[in-house]
Parts: C-alpha cells; sequence; structure tokens
C-alpha cells in the first residue's frame, strides 16, 4: 500500500498524483473478515405427533452404495464430527446417520468440521446449533458484505477460510432428555427422536440462520455492526418487501420490529416458491418475538408434523420422526450458496508499467458451465480525462475477452491489453451456467468492480496487519506472524524485526513467506497469501525480560513502512512518527488466598507493561502506577483511503502474578487510586463512542481472556481528577495536547469492587487472576493512573443494616457460558417486568413475565451474548431488583 514515512512528502504527492483521479476513492477494496458464530436454539413441543419421514431414496441408496464399499457420487461434502466424550455411543450413532444424510445432499470441496456437545440445556430444550464464524467479501461470494456461515462461504470460496481444524458448526444437544436413538423410526410414547434434531439443528449451522433480532422496541440485525448475513436478505413480508431494504425499513427501528412479529415473512428464493405451491415459503414469524425461533424457521401452520417440509418448523414433538430436509429447505439451501456456480480470483494490483496484462481465474460449480461464456470484462480510462460517469458508462458497455479453459481444469485465462500509462483498468467477470444463473465477480461489479492503476510510480511502502503480545511465557521462543499487503504486482522484498531486550539492542531476524507445506501450524486460511513468519521469532527470555520492538516490510520498489506508529495531532495531515512494541516475559506464582501491599518496596509479584512501582512524582511513598505521561495509542493509517488500518490503541497493564484463590465470604477488591486520563465527552458513559481513555480492574480463569470486573472509568470519576486534567492540558491551543498536571496526596480515593456481583458461592475455591488496565487512543493524554494500598479478598465488616432486596433475586450460575436461571419470590406480585441490559446501558432483553405462584423461574439464553457484565432487572409495584452477572466466551 502506499508508505505514509515521510508524510510531507505523501502530501505532496497525493495532490500531484491523485487530485485528477477520481478514481482513488474506490481503491480501498472490500476486506475477507469475519465475526464470531451465533446460534439458534430450539425448544421442544411435548406433543405427540407419532408421524415418519423416511430420508430421501437418493440418500437411501447412497448410503446403501456407501456401507457395501461402493462409489457413489451422491455423497458430495465431507462432514467430520468431533463428539463430546460424554456423549453416549448411540447417540453418535444416530448422530452420525444424520451427519450422513446431510453429507448426502451438499456438495463442497472443503472438510466441514462439527463440534458436538452434550450439555445440561434446559427441561424444554431440546438443542441448539450455529457457524462458528461468519465471513463477508470473500472470492466467490454471491453478495457484498454480506455475511455468510463459515461452511457454506468456504463451499463457495472453494478453500478453508478460517484456520484448517477449526470448528465450522458447533452443536448442542441436551443430555436431559428422553432420546430415542433407533433406527426404526418407533420411539416409544414420551421420546424424542434424536437424529430428527441433530437433521435440524446441522441445518441451521449449514445456513438456516440469520442476525434478525428484536431488541425491547426495535427491530435489529447486522449483529451490532448493520451488516446483514445471508438469511437476512433474503425475508420479505406479504408485499414483497425486503426486510433488510433501508430505504423501506431502517436497521434499529419499530417499522422493522413490526415486520419482525407480523405473522407474514416470507423466504424470497424461486426454487422453494416452485415447490411450493407457487407461493414463497412462510417463515416462523410470531407475535411475540422468540428469541432463537423467529425468522430462521418454517411455520408451523402451514408445514405440519408428518408434512414433506416439516424438518425446519420451529419445534420437534414427542415421536416426530424426520429424515428428509425436505424440498423447501433443500431450495432454500441451494438459493444462499449451497448450489452455486463460483468465480475465484484474486484481484490484481497496480503496475507501474504494463502491456498484456494476463486475468486468471478457477471457475468452480455444481452444475456444468455453457460453453464460451466465461468472459472478461473491461473498461480502461485516461486518469487525465476520465470522470467517474465514464465508469459508469464503461461498465454498462464493457470490452469483451473470452476466458480459455486451461486444459480440463477449472482454470481459466484472458489477456487484457494495455497500451499507455497513467490508466485506471476496471474489469469483471462473468459466466453462464446450465441452471441459468449468471455468475459475476466482484458481486458489487457494478459499484465497486476490480481496479488497478497502470504508469502511477510505486513510491509508498506496504502496510503491516499484527496484533502484538503483551506477556509470554518465559523460557521459550516467541514466533512472528504478521500479513503484508502492497499494492503494486512486483509484490513485498523483504520484512524484518528489529528488537531489543531490557534496552539493549538484540539486532534484528527476518520474516519469511508463509510456506502451506511447512507452515500448516501457523495456517489463518484466507490470510495465508498475505502471511510472513519467523518460526523461532524472538529467542527465549527470562523472567520479567522486557522486549521493544518495531517491524519492517520493505516492497519491490524499495519502499519501506514500519509499524507500530503513533499519531501527533487529531488532524489526518498531521504527523506519524514510528514508535515500538512492547511485551514482557513472566511465570505464575502460587496461589494465595488474598493479597496486601502498600507498594513501598519492590515487588515481583507484578508483570508490568507501561506501569511501574516505585515514589512517583507528587507522591509521598510507592505506588503501583503508570509511566507519566502514558503512552498514546499505536496503530498505522492506510494512506490510500486515509483510513485506519491497524487500531491505533495501547494497552499499559499490570498483571498480578499471583492467582486468587476465591473465598464466598471476602469477594472484594479495594484499593486507593488516583486517576488522569482523558475523560470522555459531558454525558457520555463507559463502552460508548465518545468515551475515550480509560482504567478498568479485570479477572480471568485462564490469564488469556479476560473480563471487566466492573465498569471502566476515567478522571470523570471525580471532580477534582477532572478539573486538574482539564485545567493543565499543553499547549492549550494544540488539537492533540497532553495534560501535564501533576497528582498529590489529597487527590487519592478508595475504590472497592464486590466481586459478588459478578460471582456466585459455586465459585468457592476456584482461582482467579487480577489485572490492572489503562486504555488509550492515539489523542490526548495525561499523567495516568496511581493505585496503593491494594487489598485483594481480605474481610470487611458485616453492615449494620442492609437494604433488603424486594424479590430476593437469584441468578445462577454466574458466571455464565450458555444460560443462567433467574429465580425470585414477591409475595403479592403477579406480574413482572424483566429486562436485561449491558452495564453501557444497551437493551438486550425485555419482556413482561407471568409469575407463577408468586415465583419467577426463567431461563435466559446468554449463547449470543458478547463475553462481558450485564444487569437483569425485575420491575414491579413493589419495588425493582438489579443483579450483575458475567457472560464467559
Amino acid at each position: 500500500m502506499k508508505r505514509i514515512f515521510p508524510i510531507l512528502i505523501l502530501s505532496t504527492i497525493s495532490v500531484s498524483l491523485f487530485a485528477q483521479n477520481p478514481f482513488q476513492k474506490l481503491r480501498e477494496r472490500a476486506k475477507v473478515e469475519s465475526k464470531p458464530g451465533t446460534e439458534i436454539i430450539c425448544p421442544a413441543s411435548h406433543v405427540d405427533e407419532n408421524t415418519f419421514i423416511d430420508m430421501p431414496a437418493e440418500v437411501k441408496q447412497a448410503l446403501a452404495m456407501k456401507k457395501n464399499l461402493r462409489p457413489s457420487s451422491a455423497e458430495a461434502a465431507n462432514i467430520v464430527v468431533e463428539y463430546d466424550s460424554s456423549m453416549p455411543e448411540s447417540a453418535k450413532a444416530a448422530f452420525q446417520r444424520a451427519i450422513d444424510i446431510w453429507a448426502s445432499l451438499l456438495k463442497s470441496d472443503v472438510q466441514i468440521n462439527v463440534a458436538a456437545v452434550w450439555q445440561e440445556l434446559g427441561p424444554n430444550v431440546l438443542g441448539s446449533a450455529g457457524p462458528a464464524t461468519y465471513y463477508r467479501n470473500f472470492s466467490g461470494a454471491k453478495k457484498r458484505n454480506t455475511w455468510y456461515p463459515v461452511a457454506l462461504a468456504e463451499k463457495m470460496a472453494g478453500e478453508d477460510l478460517n484456520t484448517p481444524g477449526d470448528f465450522d458448526i458447533v452443536a448442542r444437544f441436551s443430555s436431559e432428555q428422553n432420546w430415542y436413538y433407533g433406527t426404526t423410526g418407533t420411539p416409544a410414547v414420551g421420546q424424542f427422536d434424536f437424529t430428527s434434531v441433530v437433521l435440524h439443528e446441522l441445518c441451521h449451522g449449514l445456513g438456516f440462520v440469520g442476525s434478525l433480532t428484536v431488541s425491547g422496541t426495535q427491530g435489529v440485525y447486522g449483529f451490532g455492526g448493520g451488516i446483514p448475513a445471508a438469511f437476512d436478505t433474503y425475508v420479505i413480508n406479504e408485499k414483497g418487501q425486503t426486510v433488510t431494504d433501508t430505504n423501506l425499513f431502517q436497521n434499529n427501528t419499530t417499522a422493522l420490529r413490526n415486520e419482525l412479529i407480523s405473522e407474514n415473512l416470507f423466504f424470497n428464493a424461486d426454487k422453494a416458491k416452485n415447490v411450493n405451491n407457487d407461493v414463497y415459503p412462510r417463515l416462523y414469524a410470531p407475535t411475540v418475538w422468540e428469541s432463537g425461533s423467529s425468522v430462521f424457521h418454517l411455520n408451523d401452520k402451514d408445514f405440519p408434523a408428518g408434512t414433506p417440509n416439516s424438518l425446519m418448523t420451529h419445534s420437534a414433538g414427542l415421536r416426530e420422526v424426520n429424515y428428509d430436509p425436505g424440498p423447501i429447505t433443500l431450495n432454500i439451501m441451494k438459493e444462499m450458496g449451497w448450489r452455486t456456480t463460483s468465480i475465484l480470483h484474486n484481484a490484481l494490483r497496480d503496475y507501474e508499467t504494463a502491456t498484456n496484462v494476463e486475468i486468471k481465474a478457477r471457475i468452480i460449480s455444481d452444475t456444468t458451465l455453457v460453453a464460451n461464456t466465461a468472459t472478461l470484462n473491461y473498461v480502461i480510462l485516461d486518469l487525465a480525462t476520465a470522470t467517474l460517469t465514464d465508469l459508469e458508462n464503461g461498465l454498462a458497455n464493457p470490452t469483451k475477452v473470452p476466458m480459455q479453459q486451461v486444459g480440463s481444469t477449472d482454470e481459466y485465462t484472458a489477456i487484457l491489453p494495455v497500451s499507455q500509462n497513467n490508466v485506471a483498468v476496471a474489469y469483471f467477470l462473468s459466466v453462464e451456467d446450465s441452471d441459468g444463473y449468471t455468475s459475476i465477480s466482484p458481486a458489487s461489479y457494478d459499484v465497486s468492480p476490480y481496479l488497478f492503476f497502470v504508469g502511477i510510480p510505486d513510491q509508498w511502502g506496504p502496510v503491516l496487519d499484527y496484533g502484538p503480545p503483551t506477556f509470554v511465557n518465559s523460557g521459550i521462543n516467541i514466533p512472528v506472524l504478521t500479513n503484508v499487503y502492497d499494492d503494486y504486482e512486483a509484490g513485498i522484498d523483504t520484512v524484518f524485526v528489529n528488537y531489543a531486550v531490557n534496552g539493549v539492542s538484540a539486532g534484528s531476524f527476518g520474516l519469511r513467506k508463509y510456506n502451506p507445506d511447512t507452515d500448516s501450524d501457523f495456517s489463518q486460511g484466507i490470510q495465508n497469501d498475505n502471511a510472513y513468519l519467523s518460526t523461532e521469532g524472538f529467542p527465549s527470555l527470562s523472567t520479567n525480560d522486557r522486549v521493544t520492538f518495531t517491524i519492517t516490510a520493505r516492497d519491490a520498489a524499495g519502499n519501506e513502512t514500519v509499524i507500530p506508529t503513533t499519531q501527533n495531532s487529531t488532524d489526518q495531515e498531521g504527523t506519524y512518527d514510528v514508535d515500538e512494541y512492547e511485551f514482557a516475559a513472566t511465570e505464575l506464582l502460587s496461589p494465595v488466598d488474598n493479597y496486601l501491599s502498600d507498594f513501598n518496596s519492590s515487588t515481583e509479584d507484578f508483570a508490568m507493561i507501561g506501569f511501574d512501582i516505585n515514589t512517583a512524582e507528587g507522591l509521598a511513598d510507592g505506588s503501583l502506577h503508570t509511566s507519566s505521561p502514558y503512552k498514546n495509542g499505536l496503530g498505522l493509517i492506510d494512506p490510500t483511503s486515509g483510513n485506519t488500518f491497524l487500531s491505533f490503541d495501547y494497552n499499559a497493564i499490570a498483571f498480578l502474578r499471583k492467582p486468587i484463590s476465591l473465598n464466598a465470604d471476602s469477594l472484594t477488591i479495594a484499593f486507593d487510586e488516583i486517576v488522569l486520563v482523558e475523560p470522555g465527552e459531558d454525558g457520555s458513559v463507559f463502552e460508548d463512542a465518545d468515551f475515550w481513555d480509560y482504567v478498568a480492574v479485570e479477572v480471568s480463569f485462564d490469564a488469556n481472556t479476560w473480563y471487566l470486573a466492573d465498569d471502566g472509568y476515567d478522571s470523570g470519576a471525580q471532580s477534582a481528577w477532572k478539573e486538574l486534567f482539564n485545567s493543565t492540558l499543553t499547549p492549550s491551543t494544540a488539537t492533540n495536547p497532553t495534560s501535564v498536571g501533576v497528582p498529590t496526596v489529597a487527590l487519592y480515593r478508595t475504590r472497592e469492587i464486590d466481586l459478588s456481583d459478578i460471582f456466585d458461592d459455586s465459585l468457592d475455591g476456584l482461582s482467579i487472576f487480577i489485572r490492572f488496565r489503562l486504555y488509550s487512543d492515539q489523542f490526548v493524554n495525561g499523567w495516568g493512573w496511581s493505585i496503593d494500598n491494594l487489598a485483594i479478598q481480605l474481610p470487611k465488616p458485616q453492615p449494620l443494616a442492609s437494604e433488603t432486596d424486594p424479590f430476593d433475586l437469584k441468578v445462577s450460575p454466574n458466571p455464565s457460558t450458555d444460560f443462567v436461571d433467574l429465580k425470585a419470590k414477591l409475595a403479592g406480585v403477579d406480574k413482572v417486568e424483566l429486562e436485561v441490559m449491558t452495564v453501557s446501558g444497551v437493551n438486550m432483553f425485555q419482556e413482561n413475565v407471568d409469575l407463577s405462584n408468586n415465583e419467577l423461574s426463567e431461563r435466559l439464553d446468554t449463547r449470543s451474548y458478547a463475553p462481558g457484565i450485564y444487569l437483569v432487572k425485575l420491575k414491579s409495584n413493589k419495588g425493582v431488583s438489579t443483579k450483575k452477572f458475567m457472560v464467559l466466551k
């Protein structure tokens, strides 16, 4: 990509080369991105259905041939299951039967990995499943900026997108239900058929799932980011209007909510319509939103038990046996991409000079291609005179060049002739198949085609994507893996690391291009083509050794980029200086029941980055405190777009190396502190976009995954802190000043965190880790954070009186991974309002609940919640009760 050093040269050249280039803003190509998946929960219906639908005839034939060790073309997908060790063997056999059915009905060149979990899910839940990951903007995607479940995405891409061996589907099944595992289709009274339920859940993991949901009074999609999942984009109302069409229904609105609970939602797929009496299949959309059931099932009334398309309705009944997904479900899956033609192509980058440019692509199809329809479509535009209108007109009537098949392979090539310099070349690829479908790559060809420039000198370096470590184990080598991108076809020359140990230069070492034959342990799936690594990396370190380092990438033209950088102005045209990453080597100490320190003497109890223990300026004695001023955020700007390529952030961390054995009688962390960090905007709260730098106390069960023990906070937590910070900004007229205010002992305030708010008694005796973290962005900074008189799990005096909880609300298990049970009792109350929200006030769930015998007993599914702390609130005319609970990964 374009080099950002020195910035003044960049600014000058940008004006001279690109001021008349209207296509430069199109250069930010859509990146392949991923996000964690979600699961769909399927409830039990205790109605005795006593129905049987056998597997399709072609599946029976394929399985019979497989049993007889005869080749079969029907089994086209390789689905591999890792079973929970506690799952009974009979359940595994029934599970495998469902796997074999789907493997016979689908086709994919990429192995599908399934995790089969056996656990308690509650009395009314049979199972749940979903994609482990979603991907968007991969080569082969049918729709731009759309999340696809990983198994479907990999099928369309023709390759692993995640790390090979990662689970593609996570499926959970109740260990509490009365299951039938047999093959005769004759469950006993009171039994659920396990194979049928597994077949249903796997369908969710394979793609019958999306992001549409209701939160309070609003309809929402996009997993918090506004980007729909593939299934979402096919959901229409009775008028044929797509619910994700923002010209009709804005995201996060009551209008969208009303559509989602309208009882009139359908799946917009002609293939499914054709096998449903020429009617689009109706989805389950009851007037009361049912989390995990609404939208992502077929409607029960239209497709009752025992009918051919009943497998994917929202609940399974007793003795309901169904080994056939049904023609509607199969055609829904085909429409989303399980039967498709994919054009797989790596977009070309820029050339300093070029004449004949070869375009290569793989074309994979579940059907046959129409002969001689594989086509390169392109337009060449003079950068000195062309406009965006010229591009639009050119794409509407492009020059066409037939692509030639390479032998009998799935590879195709074409030559794109370029006769002059200083041009923009926009192109897309197309092909027709025997299903009557025209595949086009990229999916966004009409607004964002493949685009490269010819004749612009390469004057800027690459960009690097890297996440640095903070603490590492002592005594072992630390590998380095980074992804490097350049805008020019000539590519990367070298990538190397310069580093120092304990402030003394230790030289440098190089990174080599990823080799799939020798480096599979470091595979990142789709990112492997851009990966550079050193498996040896940093040499083994002693405990408390500190390493500082930079990574440099040099392209074939000799341009260099160094990371990390820090931004010295809020102005995008400001300066960006090279800084350093830092990490430390450490090892854990033995657990303790409690911890007490006044920090007046040196201690090795803490591993620290950006922290120190001594007497800081302005204070009377020792404390645990950040460096002053604390460091600003580190990252990287992509100068071609002016957008952030590597997020600018920095985390100073003090990690207590002694695990704390939990004691239900004294679950507290108390300390004195001074917080002089940049306060957020007036009215902002933690996790708001304008809540800037902050400090936080965090806990962990494994010293790898960390959770907030309480909300993050800043100087705004105390008026004296905020006043000192804001009154000493220097220079006062700068866009990016530093607060130079120095603390005094009088500024100390006591903070106490009650861990019993997030841990219940069941964790008594387990150990947790504790750390203190200061987060900073790239702008305003100041003196930092001082912590003194730290006391962890030391008994506190019992209060003389306490406020009575009107509900006696209990939340367990806490922390939770899958669900929490809410139990409460209040005489004289028969209805309560139940609300769940994030600590920053975002509504996750809201419902009016009728109490039975004045008691509340609700199970809240938390599998779709991001890790962190949440609040559950009960309200009635008798009062309000609020509890915290923690969700783990």
